[in-house]
Protein backbone atom coordinates (compact mmCIF):
# COMPACT_ATOMS: atom_id res chain seq x y z
CA UNK A 1 0.00 0.00 0.00
CA UNK A 2 1.00 3.61 -0.71
CA UNK A 3 0.75 5.79 1.77
CA UNK A 4 1.20 9.67 0.96
CA UNK A 5 1.34 12.78 3.18
CA UNK A 6 -0.05 16.43 2.33
CA UNK A 7 1.90 18.59 4.55
CA UNK A 8 -0.16 22.48 4.98
CA UNK A 9 1.17 23.30 8.18
CA UNK A 10 2.24 26.40 6.41
CA UNK A 11 -1.07 27.64 7.30
CA UNK A 12 -2.02 29.00 10.57
CA UNK A 13 -4.87 30.85 10.87
CA UNK A 14 -4.95 34.02 12.20
CA UNK A 15 -1.29 34.29 12.27
CA UNK A 16 -0.18 35.14 8.79
CA UNK A 17 2.15 33.01 6.72
CA UNK A 18 -0.61 31.96 4.00
CA UNK A 19 -2.17 33.74 1.79
CA UNK A 20 -6.11 33.52 1.19
CA UNK A 21 -5.43 31.82 -2.60
CA UNK A 22 -3.06 29.18 -0.75
CA UNK A 23 -5.65 28.09 2.24
CA UNK A 24 -8.25 27.72 -0.55
CA UNK A 25 -5.91 25.80 -2.85
CA UNK A 26 -5.25 23.68 0.24
CA UNK A 27 -8.74 23.07 1.10
CA UNK A 28 -9.95 21.77 -2.35
CA UNK A 29 -7.08 19.55 -2.94
CA UNK A 30 -7.83 17.54 0.50
CA UNK A 31 -11.51 17.53 -0.29
CA UNK A 32 -10.92 16.53 -3.64
CA UNK A 33 -8.92 13.80 -2.87
CA UNK A 34 -10.95 12.63 0.25
CA UNK A 35 -14.11 12.40 -2.34
CA UNK A 36 -12.24 10.63 -5.25
CA UNK A 37 -10.77 8.10 -2.22
CA UNK A 38 -14.47 7.36 -1.71
CA UNK A 39 -14.22 5.18 -5.08
CA UNK A 40 -9.98 4.35 -5.18
CA UNK A 41 -9.51 1.19 -6.72
CA UNK A 42 -5.79 1.09 -6.13
CA UNK A 43 -4.71 0.99 -2.47
CA UNK A 44 -3.50 4.28 -1.37
CA UNK A 45 -3.48 5.58 2.50
CA UNK A 46 -3.90 9.82 2.66
CA UNK A 47 -2.45 11.02 5.61
CA UNK A 48 -3.00 15.35 6.03
CA UNK A 49 -0.75 17.10 8.47
CA UNK A 50 -1.53 20.72 9.60
CA UNK A 51 -2.63 23.32 12.61
CA UNK A 52 -5.45 22.02 13.87
CA UNK A 53 -7.76 25.28 13.72
CA UNK A 54 -7.45 25.13 9.85
CA UNK A 55 -8.50 20.91 9.63
CA UNK A 56 -11.04 20.38 11.62
CA UNK A 57 -13.18 23.12 9.50
CA UNK A 58 -12.96 20.79 6.67
CA UNK A 59 -14.62 17.69 6.94
CA UNK A 60 -12.60 15.02 5.74
CA UNK A 61 -13.82 11.39 5.81
CA UNK A 62 -11.47 9.03 4.16
CA UNK A 63 -7.63 10.32 4.96
CA UNK A 64 -5.89 9.93 8.46
CA UNK A 65 -5.28 13.37 9.97
CA UNK A 66 -2.56 14.41 12.33
CA UNK A 67 -2.43 18.10 14.08
CA UNK A 68 1.22 19.77 14.14
CA UNK A 69 1.51 23.37 15.21
CA UNK A 70 4.56 25.12 13.60
CA UNK A 71 5.38 28.66 14.08
CA UNK A 72 5.64 29.93 10.68
CA UNK A 73 6.19 33.11 12.00
CA UNK A 74 9.88 32.06 13.12
CA UNK A 75 12.21 31.48 10.27
CA UNK A 76 14.22 29.23 12.80
CA UNK A 77 11.13 26.99 13.29
CA UNK A 78 9.91 27.00 9.52
CA UNK A 79 13.35 25.77 8.76
CA UNK A 80 13.69 23.20 11.73
CA UNK A 81 10.22 21.78 10.75
CA UNK A 82 11.12 21.57 7.10
CA UNK A 83 14.46 19.49 7.49
CA UNK A 84 14.40 18.02 11.08
CA UNK A 85 10.99 17.55 12.19
CA UNK A 86 9.33 16.34 8.86
CA UNK A 87 11.95 13.92 7.65
CA UNK A 88 11.32 12.37 11.14
CA UNK A 89 7.33 12.54 10.87
CA UNK A 90 7.69 11.18 7.34
CA UNK A 91 10.24 8.13 8.53
CA UNK A 92 7.66 7.34 11.77
CA UNK A 93 4.38 6.97 9.83
CA UNK A 94 6.11 5.18 6.88
CA UNK A 95 5.18 8.15 4.03
CA UNK A 96 6.20 6.94 1.36
CA UNK A 97 5.18 10.14 -0.98
CA UNK A 98 5.47 13.48 0.66
CA UNK A 99 2.99 16.88 -1.19
CA UNK A 100 3.36 20.12 0.90
CA UNK A 101 1.63 22.85 -0.54
CA UNK A 102 4.23 25.08 -1.17
CA UNK A 103 7.67 24.93 -2.54
CA UNK A 104 9.89 24.20 0.10
CA UNK A 105 11.38 20.47 0.41
CA UNK A 106 13.49 18.94 3.38
CA UNK A 107 16.93 19.59 1.84
CA UNK A 108 17.61 15.89 2.05
CA UNK A 109 14.48 13.60 1.60
CA UNK A 110 13.74 10.77 2.57
CA UNK A 111 10.30 10.00 0.44
CA UNK A 112 9.56 11.07 -2.88
CA UNK A 113 8.64 14.27 -3.11
CA UNK A 114 6.39 17.08 -4.58
CA UNK A 115 5.15 20.48 -4.63
CA UNK A 116 2.75 23.45 -5.58
CA UNK A 117 4.71 26.35 -6.86
CA UNK A 118 1.92 28.70 -6.63
CA UNK A 119 3.54 32.13 -8.36
CA UNK A 120 6.99 33.87 -8.71
CA UNK A 121 6.51 36.47 -5.84
CA UNK A 122 9.80 36.52 -4.33
CA UNK A 123 12.01 36.87 -7.44
CA UNK A 124 9.42 39.74 -8.94
CA UNK A 125 10.11 41.09 -5.58
CA UNK A 126 13.72 40.69 -5.76
CA UNK A 127 14.16 41.73 -9.26
CA UNK A 128 11.85 44.76 -8.83
CA UNK A 129 13.54 48.17 -6.65
CA UNK A 130 10.61 49.91 -6.79
CA UNK A 131 9.10 47.03 -4.84
CA UNK A 132 12.44 45.65 -3.36
CA UNK A 133 12.69 49.18 -1.15
CA UNK A 134 9.90 47.79 1.09
CA UNK A 135 11.90 44.73 1.88
CA UNK A 136 14.36 44.80 4.61
CA UNK A 137 17.60 42.78 5.15
CA UNK A 138 16.25 39.98 6.95
CA UNK A 139 12.90 39.32 4.51
CA UNK A 140 15.83 39.84 1.37
CA UNK A 141 17.80 36.92 2.97
CA UNK A 142 14.40 34.85 3.79
CA UNK A 143 13.45 35.80 0.11
CA UNK A 144 16.71 34.44 -1.24
CA UNK A 145 16.46 31.12 0.79
CA UNK A 146 12.95 30.23 0.06
CA UNK A 147 13.78 30.75 -3.58
CA UNK A 148 16.58 28.74 -3.38
CA UNK A 149 14.75 25.87 -1.77
CA UNK A 150 11.99 26.30 -4.50
CA UNK A 151 14.50 25.92 -7.09
CA UNK A 152 16.64 22.75 -5.04
CA UNK A 153 13.31 21.49 -5.29
CA UNK A 154 12.85 21.63 -8.79
CA UNK A 155 16.25 20.03 -9.50
CA UNK A 156 15.32 17.48 -8.19
CA UNK A 157 12.85 16.35 -10.97
CA UNK A 158 9.96 16.18 -8.70
CA UNK A 159 6.07 16.94 -10.11
CA UNK A 160 5.59 20.30 -9.41
CA UNK A 161 1.77 21.41 -8.93
CA UNK A 162 0.79 24.98 -10.55
CA UNK A 163 -2.65 26.63 -9.77
CA UNK A 164 -2.95 28.28 -13.35
CA UNK A 165 -1.92 28.24 -16.99
CA UNK A 166 0.21 31.18 -16.78
CA UNK A 167 2.12 30.07 -14.25
CA UNK A 168 3.01 27.16 -16.08
CA UNK A 169 4.00 29.13 -18.76
CA UNK A 170 6.32 30.97 -16.29
CA UNK A 171 7.78 28.36 -14.91
CA UNK A 172 8.79 26.99 -18.42
CA UNK A 173 10.40 30.62 -19.64
CA UNK A 174 12.31 30.70 -16.41
CA UNK A 175 13.63 27.53 -16.36
CA UNK A 176 13.72 26.37 -19.88
CA UNK A 177 16.83 24.01 -19.66
CA UNK A 178 15.07 22.02 -17.05
CA UNK A 179 12.94 18.87 -18.06
CA UNK A 180 9.72 19.71 -15.46
CA UNK A 181 6.91 17.80 -14.76
CA UNK A 182 4.22 20.14 -14.42
CA UNK A 183 0.31 19.81 -13.71
CA UNK A 184 -2.15 22.46 -13.57
CA UNK A 185 -4.60 22.15 -11.03
CA UNK A 186 -6.77 25.38 -11.15
CA UNK A 187 -7.82 24.56 -7.88
CA UNK A 188 -7.92 27.49 -6.31
CA UNK A 189 -10.63 28.50 -9.08
CA UNK A 190 -13.34 26.28 -7.20
CA UNK A 191 -16.02 28.29 -6.67
CA UNK A 192 -19.72 27.52 -8.28
CA UNK A 193 -21.18 30.31 -10.05
CA UNK A 194 -18.24 30.89 -11.85
CA UNK A 195 -19.83 30.94 -15.32
CA UNK A 196 -22.05 33.50 -14.45
CA UNK A 197 -21.95 37.33 -15.43
CA UNK A 198 -22.73 39.37 -12.37
CA UNK A 199 -25.06 42.59 -13.86
CA UNK A 200 -24.34 46.10 -12.16
CA UNK A 201 -27.71 47.08 -11.48
CA UNK A 202 -28.05 50.50 -9.65
CA UNK A 203 -30.08 53.34 -9.42
CA UNK A 204 -29.09 56.59 -11.22
CA UNK A 205 -28.71 58.31 -8.23
CA UNK A 206 -27.58 55.79 -5.98
CA UNK A 207 -23.87 55.08 -3.63
CA UNK A 208 -21.87 52.53 -5.72
CA UNK A 209 -19.66 50.66 -3.15
CA UNK A 210 -16.01 49.48 -4.45
CA UNK A 211 -14.64 46.65 -2.85
CA UNK A 212 -10.82 46.22 -2.87
CA UNK A 213 -9.92 43.04 -1.37
CA UNK A 214 -6.10 43.00 -1.24
CA UNK A 215 -3.47 42.72 1.92
CA UNK A 216 -1.55 45.66 1.74
CA UNK A 217 1.30 44.13 -0.63
CA UNK A 218 3.08 46.76 -2.66
CA UNK A 219 2.56 44.91 -5.56
CA UNK A 220 -1.52 45.01 -5.08
CA UNK A 221 -1.87 48.44 -6.85
CA UNK A 222 -3.57 50.86 -3.98
CA UNK A 223 -1.73 53.68 -5.18
CA UNK A 224 -3.42 52.65 -9.29
CA UNK A 225 -6.88 52.47 -7.67
CA UNK A 226 -6.44 55.77 -5.76
CA UNK A 227 -5.17 57.52 -9.16
CA UNK A 228 -8.67 56.04 -10.76
CA UNK A 229 -11.13 57.38 -7.74
CA UNK A 230 -9.86 60.83 -7.90
CA UNK A 231 -10.47 60.54 -12.31
CA UNK A 232 -13.52 59.64 -10.94
CA UNK A 233 -14.35 61.92 -8.57
CA UNK A 234 -13.33 64.84 -10.68
CA UNK A 235 -16.69 63.86 -12.23
CA UNK A 236 -20.56 64.64 -11.45
CA UNK A 237 -21.60 60.82 -11.51
CA UNK A 238 -18.29 59.75 -9.89
CA UNK A 239 -19.25 61.51 -6.33
CA UNK A 240 -21.28 58.37 -5.86
CA UNK A 241 -18.65 55.92 -5.83
CA UNK A 242 -16.96 54.74 -2.87
CA UNK A 243 -13.86 52.41 -2.59
CA UNK A 244 -13.38 50.44 0.44
CA UNK A 245 -10.09 49.03 1.00
CA UNK A 246 -10.18 46.07 3.06
CA UNK A 247 -6.70 43.69 3.68
CA UNK A 248 -4.31 42.84 6.20
CA UNK A 249 -1.42 44.90 6.90
CA UNK A 250 1.31 42.90 5.86
CA UNK A 251 4.03 45.93 5.00
CA UNK A 252 3.16 48.72 7.64
CA UNK A 253 5.38 51.13 5.93
CA UNK A 254 3.44 50.53 2.15
CA UNK A 255 0.24 51.23 4.28
CA UNK A 256 0.99 53.99 5.80
CA UNK A 257 1.91 55.68 2.15
CA UNK A 258 -1.56 54.47 1.32
CA UNK A 259 -3.26 56.24 3.74
CA UNK A 260 -0.99 59.12 3.10
CA UNK A 261 -1.99 59.46 -0.56
CA UNK A 262 -5.85 59.10 0.24
CA UNK A 263 -5.19 62.34 2.60
CA UNK A 264 -3.03 64.18 0.28
CA UNK A 265 -5.96 63.96 -2.56
CA UNK A 266 -8.54 64.95 -0.66
CA UNK A 267 -10.36 61.65 -0.78
CA UNK A 268 -11.37 60.80 2.93
CA UNK A 269 -14.69 60.91 1.81
CA UNK A 270 -14.72 58.77 -0.87
CA UNK A 271 -12.14 56.15 0.17
CA UNK A 272 -12.03 54.02 3.18
CA UNK A 273 -10.34 51.15 5.28
CA UNK A 274 -11.96 48.65 6.99
CA UNK A 275 -11.43 47.03 9.94
CA UNK A 276 -10.49 43.71 9.71
CA UNK A 277 -13.30 41.11 11.23
CA UNK A 278 -11.69 37.92 12.29
CA UNK A 279 -15.39 35.97 12.51
CA UNK A 280 -16.89 37.47 9.13
CA UNK A 281 -17.72 35.01 6.20
CA UNK A 282 -16.94 35.30 1.98
CA UNK A 283 -20.18 36.03 1.45
CA UNK A 284 -20.43 38.60 4.20
CA UNK A 285 -17.86 40.28 2.92
CA UNK A 286 -18.72 40.57 -0.74
CA UNK A 287 -22.89 41.57 0.16
CA UNK A 288 -20.77 44.73 1.12
CA UNK A 289 -19.68 45.84 -1.91
CA UNK A 290 -21.75 46.18 -5.58
CA UNK A 291 -18.21 46.23 -7.65
CA UNK A 292 -14.69 44.54 -6.98
CA UNK A 293 -12.04 46.04 -8.04
CA UNK A 294 -8.68 44.86 -8.09
CA UNK A 295 -5.58 46.49 -9.70
CA UNK A 296 -2.53 44.10 -9.11
CA UNK A 297 0.91 43.83 -10.74
CA UNK A 298 1.10 40.11 -10.28
CA UNK A 299 -1.13 37.38 -9.12
CA UNK A 300 -0.66 33.38 -8.84
CA UNK A 301 -4.52 33.03 -8.17
CA UNK A 302 -6.42 35.98 -8.60
CA UNK A 303 -8.63 34.94 -6.17
CA UNK A 304 -10.41 38.05 -4.74
CA UNK A 305 -12.19 38.65 -8.40
CA UNK A 306 -12.54 34.90 -8.74
CA UNK A 307 -14.81 35.05 -5.13
CA UNK A 308 -16.12 38.17 -6.51
CA UNK A 309 -17.94 36.44 -9.72
CA UNK A 310 -18.84 33.40 -7.66
CA UNK A 311 -21.12 35.76 -5.76
CA UNK A 312 -21.98 37.62 -9.22
CA UNK A 313 -20.21 40.81 -8.55
CA UNK A 314 -19.03 43.02 -11.52
CA UNK A 315 -14.82 42.59 -11.72
CA UNK A 316 -12.65 45.39 -12.56
CA UNK A 317 -9.30 43.96 -12.90
CA UNK A 318 -5.55 44.74 -14.18
CA UNK A 319 -4.80 43.42 -17.47
CA UNK A 320 -2.05 40.54 -16.22
CA UNK A 321 -2.41 36.82 -17.61
CA UNK A 322 -3.48 35.45 -14.55
CA UNK A 323 -6.74 37.40 -14.72
CA UNK A 324 -6.93 37.19 -18.77
CA UNK A 325 -6.88 32.76 -18.02
CA UNK A 326 -9.48 32.71 -15.21
CA UNK A 327 -11.87 35.40 -16.12
CA UNK A 328 -11.94 34.77 -20.07
CA UNK A 329 -13.55 37.80 -21.23
CA UNK A 330 -16.33 37.91 -18.08
CA UNK A 331 -14.56 41.08 -16.18
CA UNK A 332 -13.59 44.51 -17.45
CA UNK A 333 -9.52 45.06 -17.72
CA UNK A 334 -6.95 48.31 -17.08
CA UNK A 335 -4.33 47.96 -19.30
CA UNK A 336 -1.47 49.18 -17.61
CA UNK A 337 0.09 52.85 -19.15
Amino acid sequence: MTRICIDVTNIVPGLGGAGGGISTYSKNLILGIDQLLDSAEEKVEMLVVGHPEFLKKIEIKNMTVEYKVVNNQSFFSRFYWLNFSLPKFLKDHQVDVLHRVIPELPIFPNTKSMFTLHDFMFDFYLSNKRLGRYLGFKEKLKFRVLRWLMQSGLKKGNVVLVPSGSIANELKRRFPKKELKIKVTKLATAFEGLNKKGKLNIAENSEIKIGYIAGFYPHKGHKRAISLMKMLVNQQRGKSFKLFFRGSVVYPEYYSEIKELVQKENLEEFIFFEEFEPSITIKEIYDKYDVTLLLSEYEGFGLPVLESQAFLKPVLCSDIPVFRENLNGSAFLFKKK
